[in-house]
């Protein structure tokens, strides 16, 4: 997880809203207040399971922080409340 780490700014988070608005993904603050610690824990294993590759890393300087938004986005996903259509 040390990859995580070392994105600019990611050591002064503070709240679950600040994670969301530092990675730029779109929530509902309701959805959230509710949810924030599962989501929170579920992307903290999906960023302990997402192991980048060094080159990748090297090839796309924004790498790093777009791999943790999307985990933290599909983190979110998963307590988000059924959608009908």
């Amino acid at each position: 997880m040390e990859w995580f780490y070392q994105i600019p700014g990611v050591d002064e988070l503070d709240t679950a809203e600040s994670f969301f608005e530092f990675f730029s993904v779109p929530y509902d603050p309701m959805v959230l207040r509710h949810c924030c610690l599962p989501v929170l824990r579920e992307f903290h294993q999906r960023l302990r399971q997402n192991v980048p590759l060094c080159n990748m890393l090297e090839d796309v300087p924004r790498a790093p922080w777009l791999l943790a938004r999307r985990l933290l986005t599909e983190s979110y996903q998963h307590y988000l409340p059924e959608r009908t259509p």
